[in-house]
Formats: C-alpha cells, structure tokens, sequence
C-alpha cells in the first residue's frame, strides 16, 4: 500500500485527506554516536529522516494568511444568507505558486473546526454529514462532466443515460442532505469556456450556486482571461457588446477575484516573506549540520532558480535535505542545490534568465570599457594639445 495520498475524488478520500497525518520527526542521536554506526545501523534513521523531509511542513505565508482570511469571512458571511447565490471566491494565478494546497487546506482547516464544535453532527447515525466538497475539474469538461463530478465526490450512483437536469438535481438534493456548507472547484480553468460551451457553464455554475446553501471557492490558472468572468468570448458587434456587458457583471459582481503570486525578492516586504517560507522549511529539516536561517543568504539564487514557485521551491530544499544525508554534508549547500535538476519548464525558464543576465552583463562590461576608452582618447588628445602649445612657445 502506498503511503501517501492521491487527489480527492470522493468524499471519503477527502476524508482520508484531511485526517492524514505527516511522519513524526525522528530524534537524531548525538553525532558522534551516528558516526560510530555502520551503515546498516544508519539505514531506518535515514529511511525516516527522508520520509520527514517528503512530507515537509505547509507554511502559511503572509499572503496565505490574507487569501485564507477573505475566503473565511465570505463564509461567515453567507451562513445566514438568504436564498439565492452567496457570494464566492476565485483563486488565480499562474501555475505552481500554490492555489490547490491553499484551498484544500482551506478546506480542511474549516472542515476540522466543525469537527472540534460538532462532533455529533459527524457522528449521527446515517446523517453523513459533508459540510466540505472538494472537485478538480478535468481539461475541457462541460457542464454535465463537472455535475457528474459532483456526483461521484457524493457517492451518487447515476442512471446510465441521465441527461445534465437529472444529475445536477441529484446533487444539489445530496448537498442539502448532507449539509454541504463549501463547494471548492479546483482547475476552473480546464472548463470549457468558448462562446457557445463558456456561457452554458458559466449559467451552470451559476445555477449549482443559486439552488445550493453553499459558498463557492474556485481556483485556476488566469482565470480573469479564461472567460469565466466574461461567461465566453462574443463577437465584437454592437448588440453583442451590450449582451457581453450585462452577463460579465452577473459573474464578476458574486465573487471576489484574489491573486496568488509566485515569490520574489523585488522589494523588503517581499523578500521577508520569501525569508519567513525558506526559514520555516529549514526549521523542519533533519540534519545534523545544517545552520538555521543559513539559506537567506542565497535568497536570490532559491528565487531565480525556482521562478518564485512554492512547489519548486519546497521540492528543491526538500531534495537537497535528503541529497545531504546520502551524501554525509548534513547540510544544504548552493552546490547541492545546483546539482538538483527540477521541472523542465523551471530548467529551461531559469536557462534563460542565466542567459538574459550574462547578455545585460556584458552590454555593461561593453559599455563600461566604451566609455573608458573615451575618457582616454579625450586624454591623449589633451596631451597633444599641451605638447603643441609648448612647442610654439619654444
């Protein structure tokens, strides 16, 4: 059996997901007593410490803490709400900064917090109490494929040949059954969102949102030019534009658009919260050498080399931290670090600033070396002049 954990596609696996829980910390021995073991001995420490480094810690930047904030004061704000579509959420941002684990984990911090206050709504016999449905949308899909999705997350067994009005209702009854108080649509982007497909899933998801009790919470990749808040892209005639106008307000009046940025180090503000992560994820490694807060010296270098990507960034000290251990440094190094090869899109992106910077760099070196041979001329052109005014005075 394998022990981590695939995407949630059901509510028991979400379930799964939530009560999870990380591989504990292993205590390391004195150093000289790891020193003194063979390698056999080593072998179940090590296994464990690399175990914990998979698993590392989620760290809740600022701008975590900001985005998980204004998703959580829309939900209180919709508790009481009456009938009709609440207001909503949407995520975006370019790919890997962390928009899945942010509102999964959204998902499950309000999910464990009904848990800790009531715990018998959790336990009541037949009541299965869902009050959180997490989906990741498929490329393409249509609004039937996303209520079909639904579905199976609600263990909904749906007739063969059921058209999108039959299993839509299904499950907008099993929501109100089971008390479903957030609906998060992860990969919104992959929805369908042509002229004619766009505005059918955008009227959609509009009506799941009118006909449920639920707060919404979508995220994707550059969802604001995906046409979910412009319901598809229109011919640019007269009529159609004042159409375009009164839909593109119906969706973008109901949900608060927020962006998640990948990390940079433009600035002091950003730079301590690119800190605050890289610190965090030192804080968690297991290595006898490794100095805290010995990374923040190489801030730029883990920025450039990761394009600010939370995911790669986590990958990259994550690798290094067990490449420390087969390697016997028990630290993380830059060397170790440049020997780490990551994505090929962050590998070939990262070529190109290399490249970008040694190009700037030499324009400069030109430039410089330019200037000074100027400076020269001008100097040897002074000279002659001196040495012609002395020889007519003679």
């Amino acid at each position: 059996m394998h022990p981590g954990l695939s995407e949630p596609r059901t509510k028991e696996q979400w379930r799964a997901y939530i009560s999870a829980r990380s591989p504990g910390r292993p205590e390391l021995p004195a150093r000289a007593d790891y020193d003194a073991m063979t390698d056999e001995e080593r072998r179940p420490l090590n296994r464990a410490r690399k175990a914990h480094h998979s698993a590392l810690i989620l760290v809740e930047a600022p701008q975590v803490k900001r985005l998980h904030r204004q998703m959580g004061k829309k939900l209180t704000l919709n508790e009481y709400a009456p009938a009709g579509a609440r207001l909503g959420v949407v995520i975006d941002g370019p790919p890997t900064v962390g928009k899945s684990t942010l509102v999964k984990w959204f998902g499950a911090n309000f999910e464990n917090e009904l848990r800790e206050l009531y715990p018998e709504r959790f336990d009541q016999k037949g009541a299965d109490y869902t009050p959180v449905v997490y989906v990741s949308v498929n490329a393409g899909a249509t609004p039937k494929m996303l209520s079909a999705s639904l579905a199976e997350y609600m263990n909904l067994r749906i007739r063969s040949g059921a058209n999108i009005s039959e299993i839509t209702n299904r499950v907008l009854d099993a929501f109100e059954k089971c008390g479903v108080r957030l609906v998060i649509i992860d990969d919104v982007h992959f929805l369908d969102l042509s002229y004619k497909e766009g505005r059918l899933v955008n009227d959609h998801l509009k009506y799941l949102a009118n006909y449920s009790a639920a707060t919404f919470i979508y995220a994707g990749v550059d969802v604001e030019e995906s046409g979910l808040f412009l319901e598809g892209k229109m011919r640019s005639t007269r009529s159609d534009s004042e159409q375009y106008r009164v839909r593109a307000t119906q969706t973008s009046d109901r949900f608060t658009c927020l962006e998640l940025k990948p990390f940079s180090t433009d600035g002091i503000n950003n730079a301590r919260e690119l800190a605050l992560v890289v610190e965090t994820m030192e804080s968690a490694l297991v290595l006898f050498d490794h100095e805290p807060k010995s990374l923040r010296k190489h801030l730029r270098h883990l920025q450039r080399r990761t394009g600010g990507s939370i995911r790669h960034l986590s990958a990259l000290i994550r690798e290094a931290a067990n490449d420390a251990i087969d390697t016997g440094t028990e630290s993380i190094t830059l060397e170790l670090m440049d020997d780490i090869i990551l994505s090929k899109h962050i590998e070939d992106q990262n070529r190109l600033e290399v490249a970008r910077e040694r190009a700037l760099q030499r324009k400069g070196n030109s430039t410089r070396a330019a200037r000074l041979a100027g400076k020269s001329g001008k100097t040897g052109k002074g000279k002659n002049r001196a040495e012609k005014s002395s020889a007519v005075s003679a």
